[in-house]
């Protein structure tokens, strides 16, 4: 005697409440992404100006030390 094995089959539930909760949780990832974009690349957001701000002063700092060394270099 051999006994066969079924395999339970689901249907998708098609509920409004479900598709409409599907449909919000879709929308809240989408305006989290967005967002979290416009914040990161804002001209007021402070960290990238205070970073843009360190970065022109080692720039200007390395310019510096340059001309610094190639002066030194012509006097040798």
């Amino acid at each position: 005697m051999r006994k066969t094995l079924s395999i339970p089959f689901y249907d998708f539930p098609s509920s409004p409440i479900l598709i409409i909760g599907a449909l919000g949780i879709a929308v809240a990832i989408t305006v989290f992404f967005v967002a979290y974009q416009k914040y990161f690349n804002s001209p007021l957001n402070r960290e990238i100006a205070e970073k843009k701000k360190a970065l022109i002063k080692e720039k200007r700092e390395l310019s510096e030390r340059l001309e610094k060394i190639e002066q030194d270099l012509k006097n040798l």
